[in-house]
């Protein structure tokens, strides 16, 4: 086993089980000062430095969108050489098909957002996130719908975001992430009871937040190497 093997990392820490597959659900962070102050990739790792908006303290806010379980996953392929990698998350969403079909078209209609896969592991720096998005406004979201033939047959909306240009195959954030919604309205629910909300106009509804929290720094990267988020 490559277990057994020397020098391969730090070798036996990396024996223990590595399942894969994500969690059933997908955090939406609109890309905008009301929510991220400054954003980069870390300096020699394939990680996101996020600070959010001053007062929001550690914790970003994001929406919510729960899919069917082990539908979801994360993928990427290199771009031609020197042009990094694209990157594509995608799930199926069965319940609640016109209030998916809303949200689809709120988040085709504009890229100023990311998304955070969560994997189901948690650190001492929080729970691990898989992004699909880049500080540019990149990530492009689509979905396609399929009634099925069969009674047993897949069905629902299937859901696919794309990142053209990421410097990494892969990019991970540690941290919370807070749920923002709001009760009835025009809700979006599948399995829980979290449920993400939009206004007539097509724009997210936010519950009021706190702010208590503490102003966030990060000394992980400097800030010549973040990116001001307008």
């Amino acid at each position: 086993m490559a277990c057994n093997l020397k020098n391969v990392l730090s070798s036996g820490s990396q024996c223990l089980e590595s399942p894969a597959g994500l969690s059933n659900h997908v955090f939406v962070v609109p890309l905008d000062s009301s929510h991220i102050q400054k954003m980069g990739i870390h300096d020699g790792a394939n990680e996101y430095v996020i600070i959010p908006k001053a007062g929001k303290g550690k914790a970003l806010k994001g929406f919510r969108i729960d899919f069917k379980s082990q539908t979801g996953q994360v993928t990427s392929e290199a771009n031609p050489q020197g042009a990094g990698w694209s990157h594509t998350g995608t799930g199926r969403v069965e319940l609640n098909e016109d209030a998916m079909a809303y949200v689809s078209r709120v988040l085709h209609n504009s890229d100023k957002y990311l998304y955070f896969f969560p994997t189901g592991k948690t650190t001492s720096r929080g729970a691990e996130y898989k992004v699909v998005g880049n500080q540019f406004g990149e990530a492009e979201w689509s979905v396609a719908a399929d009634s099925g033939v069969a009674r047993s047959d897949d069905h629902g909306q299937t859901f696919t975001v794309t990142c053209g240009y990421q410097v990494y195959p892969v990019v991970k954030w540690y941290g919370t992430i807070v749920a923002e919604n709001d009760p009835p309205a025009s809700t979006f629910k599948d399995n829980t009871d979290d449920n993400i909300v939009f206004d007539n106009d097509g724009n997210p509804v936010s519950s009021p937040s706190s702010s208590s929290d503490s102003e966030d720094s990060d000394s992980a990267a400097s800030d010549d190497s973040l990116m001001e988020i307008p």
